[in-house]
């Protein structure tokens, strides 16, 4: 059955809406009210945000599916690169098992590539799913719950203020300035801002050095009980900072809130928070053997993607790579995307990583889209794919070489929900 997909128009939203509901029923309100209310919301952002659109697949001119497609600037080793995302992937209930979702995703990925675009990234409804459409796995997030009084005092609360509306530029100059310089972030646009103070239940505390907004946090309060009013968890959304005294200052308010606050939930990609506090244990007193105290669950996400391997090594720039000369065969398998399996020869000399189709490789690997893609994105070292058994190398003497030339990549880091 052909399939045609395409922007969707302002009158097609509500159609769209009815089946984002039905296959989101865990975060939908099934209501005339909510409906409209959503499709009122979708349809400003396809008019107004320049960085969201919404499309949709036909088939015989009936909508079954759609998704929302984000263009965003990312921090890719230390270089601004634009990349695609995807979100609100939705198939219509009579539809499901028809390879819509499939075809969405394939539209998606080729729209970057028109684009030029070497990278895309999603949050997976099922990981498996999507790693059999070549998206690797990212850096895992932890969710922790520690006691307010773990948080260190050391330092003073001079400087934190209470944000608000009037902050937005502040807060997005603070943000970015930490997006530039941590790899995987996504750059906040204003509109992304405004949404943080769209809902009334979030609260945000700022640390200001000088007239320079150096640190804040968005976080809000979660009732834990229906008869003990005073049993209360802070949740912490966002927790940005550019230096340890604004962290240390953050840290003495979280601390400060002790009398009131049962236990902060931080989720959070750093996996050294036991160095930053007291007790990092999480109140459950589970002990994995022999003796290791529990201290926060942890979770796949965010999946990434190469859709152009030349321009995602172009963009890599000055990367170091670890100083290594050597050049590398890599045979490129990609099931989903028959034209990307293929051969590239990278000469890196001196870690500077160049194409070279018509070098001779002194190595050869065969590795998949999807764990070539979290390898060169940092969240996985080669010697852990070696080992799995995830690469193939053709000599085996190579291999140290080959770990030292990807080892030391920092791990990406993202809180932008999409």
């Amino acid at each position: 059955m052909n399939s045609v997909i395409r922007k969707l128009d302002f009158t097609e939203i509500p159609a769209f809406v009815d089946i984002v509901v039905n296959a989101y029923p865990g975060t939908m309100q099934n209501t005339a009210e909510f409906k409209e209310r959503y499709s009122t919301m979708l349809i400003s952002q396809q008019e107004k945000v320049s960085s969201i659109e919404f499309y949709g697949i036909f088939r015989e001119c009936k909508l079954v599916g759609g998704m929302r497609i984000h263009y965003f600037k990312m921090n890719v080793h230390s270089r601004t690169i634009d990349i695609g995302g995807v979100g609100l992937v939705a198939v219509d209930l009579l539809h499901k098992k028809e390879k819509v979702a499939k075809e969405l995703i394939q539209y998606f990925i080729k729209h970057f590539v028109q684009r030029d675009v070497a990278l895309v990234a999603l949050y997976p409804f099922r990981p498996d799913f999507y790693r059999k459409m070549g998206f690797g796995y990212g850096t895992k997030m932890n969710q922790y719950h520690i006691k307010p009084s773990s948080f260190p005092a050391s330092g003073t609360k001079e400087g934190l203020i209470n944000l608000d509306v009037t902050h937005k530029e502040l807060i997005e100059d603070c943000y970015n300035q930490y997006a530039s310089e941590t790899h995987g972030m996504i750059l906040k646009t204003a509109n992304e801002i405004e949404g943080i103070f769209k809902n009334p239940d979030n609260k945000l505390i700022g640390y200001m050095n000088g007239d320079k907004l150096e640190g804040y946090t968005v976080f809000s309060f979660k009732k834990m009980s229906e008869t003990n009013f005073v049993h209360n968890n802070m949740v912490i959304k966002e927790l940005i900072y550019q230096s340890s005294q604004a962290l240390l200052c953050l840290s003495a308010f979280f601390n400060s809130q002790s009398d009131q606050i049962h236990r902060i939930e931080l989720t959070t990609q750093d996996d050294d928070i036991e160095y930053l506090v007291e007790d990092p244990r999480n109140g459950s007193d589970r002990l994995i053997p022999s003796v290791y105290h529990e201290t926060n669950r942890a979770g796949v996400g965010l999946m990434y993607r190469i859709i152009n391997i030349e321009k995602f090594i172009e963009n890599l720039g000055a990367y170091p790579f670890n100083n290594e000369t050597i050049t590398v065969g890599l045979n490129i398998i990609d099931s989903f995307i028959k034209e990307n399996s293929r051969r590239v020869v990278i000469k890196f000399r001196e870690g500077k990583a160049t194409l070279s189709p018509k070098e001779k490789a002194e190595v050869d690997l065969s590795i998949e889209i999807s764990d070539l893609s979290s390898l060169l994105m940092g969240a996985v070292s080669f010697k852990k794919l070696f080992n799995f058994g995830r690469v193939i190398v053709n000599h085996t003497d190579q291999v140290k070489r080959l770990d030292h030339l990807f080892a030391n990549m920092q791990k990406p880091l993202c809180i932008t929900a999409f």
